[in-house]
């Protein structure tokens, strides 16, 4: 019998530790050695604190966040492959002083007001237009129309059709002169890969062309235009291009091909060169740069461009080796300043703009 008390009573550190524990009269009498080799046995036997069985399963470790891959940037069409050199160098400029209204009729009806004063666009001094903008609730319709007292009438149709066809339709027309008289219609097609243009016009002559853009690499845009004229029998205008956008950088290059103009002393047909680079400085500032070279005149030309987006304004800066120097400035508060100097002409252009505009949704900025 004592054998087998022997055999059943064996020293197990983990569940003797835990009943002197819950004893605190055994705690009390642990001899100084017991409770140093205790500490011992607890720091480099970390088994004798916590027993570890077969069913506890260890937790396992929280899935890591899949990186965000940067979206890639869709074909562009062929007229926008130098997309943001022209937000810097398209500029709004005017002279004289300027007045715009807005009146909000519904919800999908606008009118607006333009009154110039001082100006030079007409002999008079003054120029008044009154126009209307309907954009439909999903905004897949738009519809615009101006008249203006020079004798100008301009319409404008965008129709969109699924999630890359849109059809678009303009036509201009003045009541004074005949020869300004154009209209127009286009099919664009613009895909992850690839975009597609036709379009169809007429300006005192026929006018046809299309336009093909390929996406070669997620950084690298290929594509070329053709216009067919009818005059002279046909005459054919073509272009052909690339786009290179990588990081903060953006390289895009055009090669044009015209004909000759059939004026005495003018060379034949003309081929012009032109390079565009735009750097992000930041999310705010955008500097770029153009140059164009044609051939056989060999003619050439420097531009030098920037562009500011301020939360709440936008200034857009230009100069150029042919003497030009012009700067636009729009506040999302209605005011803007426009400014034209041509040295070489000795041509001063300013003008100053105040915008009349209905308060914004909520949750809604002012447009620029």
């Amino acid at each position: 019998m004592a054998q087998s008390g022997l055999a059943e009573t064996v020293y197990d550190p983990i569940t003797t530790d835990d009943w002197v524990k819950t004893h605190p009269a055994m705690e009390q009498r642990k001899t100084p050695w017991g409770r140093i080799f205790g500490s011992f046995r607890g720091s480099f036997l970390p088994m004798a604190r916590s027993a570890v069985r077969a069913e506890e399963v260890p937790p396992a470790e929280a899935p890591r966040p899949e990186e965000k891959k940067p979206e890639e940037e869709p074909a562009a069409q062929f007229e926008f492959i130098q997309k943001e050199w022209q937000n810097i160098s398209l500029q709004d400029n005017w002279d004289g002083f300027r007045i715009e209204a807005q009146n909000k009729v519904t919800e999908t009806l606008q009118a607006t007001h333009s009154i110039f004063l001082g100006t030079r666009l007409r002999e008079c001094g003054y120029l008044y237009h009154f126009g209307s903008v309907f954009q439909s609730p999903d905004q897949r319709t738009v519809l615009l129309a101006r008249a203006g007292l020079d004798g100008g009438v301009n319409g404008r149709i965008i129709q969109k059709f699924g999630s890359c066809w849109e059809v678009k339709a303009s036509s201009n027309s003045d009541l004074k002169d005949v020869g300004r008289n154009m209209h127009e219609s286009s099919v664009e097609y613009s895909g992850p890969e690839r975009a597609l243009c036709g379009k169809l016009a007429w300006q005192g002559a026929w006018v046809g062309g299309g336009s093909f853009v390929q996406k070669i690499l997620p950084q690298l845009q290929m594509g070329g235009d053709l216009t067919l004229v009818g005059v002279n029998g046909v005459t054919s205008i073509g272009q052909v291009g690339l786009r290179y956008a990588e990081g903060k950088n953006i390289l895009t290059a055009t090669l044009s091909r015209t004909p000759p103009s059939g004026m005495p002393g003018s060379p034949g047909q003309v081929h012009e060169l032109k390079m565009y680079f735009v750097r992000k400085i930041t999310e705010r500032l955008n500097l770029g740069t153009e140059f164009k070279f044609s051939y056989p005149d060999k003619d050439s030309g420097l531009s030098l461009g920037y562009e500011y987006i301020f939360r709440n304004a936008r200034i857009q800066g230009l100069l150029d080796t042919d003497g030009k120097v012009s700067c636009c400035v729009h506040d999302a508060m209605g005011f803007g300043f426009s400014g034209v100097i041509d040295y070489a002409r000795g041509d001063y252009k300013f003008g100053m703009v105040m915008q009349v505009a209905p308060q914004p949704e909520p949750g809604q900025q002012p447009p620029l």
